[in-house]
């Protein structure tokens, strides 16, 4: 079943209780719901498990005071594309920015000159800041092909 990545940005800093935020999971087709015992971070899996909800106990460290009380707070969320993870796929929701999964190049063009760019983890990164308000999108690049690898949208650290 596709995500909204889009809705599914909107609930970032939300616990993972948060009762919108549990509609919106139950919409996406995710049955798995977190407890304490999921306690210091967990992932729930959508879309075939393409797209990846990254919870954590730490959010205010990092990020500053969640959007609501609990103790898993949405931390991330991704959009991997299958080419490059083993049993996921296929990619059936869509990337906001324009942004698609089958890119190899154009990225640049259509956002911008990011903040940062240069190889990592065996990758290309371009990561950018507010082309979404208070988030920063993380785009992995195959070095060889320039295809993307993973699209990330995460807060801006304060």
């Amino acid at each position: 079943m596709s995500v909204d990545i889009r809705r599914a940005i909107d609930f970032i800093g939300h616990a993972s209780s948060y009762p919108e935020l549990d509609d919106f999971l139950i919409g996406s087709g995710i049955e798995q719901r977190l407890t304490a015992k999921d306690l210091p971070s967990a992932e729930l899996l959508a879309d075939n498990g393409t797209v990846v909800l990254q919870f954590t106990s730490s959010y205010a460290e990092t990020y500053g005071k969640p959007h609501s009380e609990g103790l898993l707070f949405l931390e991330d969320v991704t959009a991997q594309n299958p080419k490059y993870e083993d049993d996921i796929g296929p990619f059936t929701s869509d990337l906001p920015l324009g942004l698609r999964m089958d890119m190899t190049g154009g990225i640049v063009s259509l956002l911008g000159e990011p903040g940062y760019s240069g190889e990592f983890f065996g990758g290309f990164f371009l990561t950018y800041d507010g082309l979404v308000p208070n988030i920063t999108v993380n785009i992995k690049l195959d070095i060889k092909s320039g295809e993307i690898i993973f699209v990330r949208f995460m807060p801006v650290e304060v």
